[in-house]
């Protein structure tokens, strides 16, 4: 049936450490992340902050990165093309061994959320201790069935979204009219209205696409 794993890594042990460290509200989302035929790891991958000239000029002097492009630019976020380094190629591979594969990955403050699928718990337990014994910390906070993973909707919210969600409709954000505003709910949230406004629109894509169905 296989099994979903959500855990996480520090970013200094896969990518994009010093873009985190220099802009701490730029945040990551894998749109898809392949090995290729000559085993490299070509991602593309949305990043979204204030500053989104300053987003390019880190990226790009990233040690983890060995070729940056971007592909398409709008007001909060770019879509790129990134190759990268070997040490991020090695972690997928060390992912992959007991044929996991990596559905989703996003980054922000310094550390990754990864989710896997695994074909059974035993290669989570195999593919966890081939991590400790290559120095790599994978931390595993969740484990399901491919089954549990779907909610009532068909698809999943981040546990993410869903707090941010929820605070919304607590906060009477949602009224007309509104309780609280953008910047506020952020606040009371502790992250910037940047990071808040991409987890509602997420979401808001999720519930809606899954409504329309």
């Amino acid at each position: 049936m296989g099994t979903i794993v959500d855990a996480t890594m520090p970013a200094d042990q896969f990518a994009l450490a010093d873009t985190f460290a220099q802009l701490p509200d730029v945040e990551c989302e894998t749109v898809q992340l392949v090995a290729n035929d000559d085993d490299s790891v070509a991602p593309f991958v949305w990043l979204s902050a204030s500053d989104m000239d300053d987003v390019h000029e880190a990226l790009e002097a990233d040690s983890s990165t060995r070729d940056v492009e971007r592909l398409l630019e709008k007001e909060d976020r770019s879509l790129y093309h990134v190759t990268w380094q070997a040490r991020i190629r090695i972690v997928v591979y060390l992912l992959g061994v007991e044929d996991g594969t990596l559905l989703d990955a996003r980054g922000e403050n310094g550390r990754w959320e990864l989710r896997i699928l695994f074909p059974s718990h035993d290669s989570v337990s195999a593919t966890y201790d081939i991590c400790q014994q290559h120095g790599v910390d994978l931390t595993i906070h969740r484990v399901k069935g491919v089954v549990e993973s779907i909610d009532r909707t068909g698809k999943e919210l981040t546990d993410k979204q869903y707090e941010a969600l929820a605070a919304g409709i607590e906060s009477d954000y949602y009224h007309v009219p509104r309780g609280r505003s953008l910047e506020e709910l952020a606040n009371e949230l502790d992250i910037s209205h940047q990071a808040l406004s991409e987890r509602l629109r997420r979401g808001h894509r999720t519930l809606i696409q899954q409504t329309l169905k």
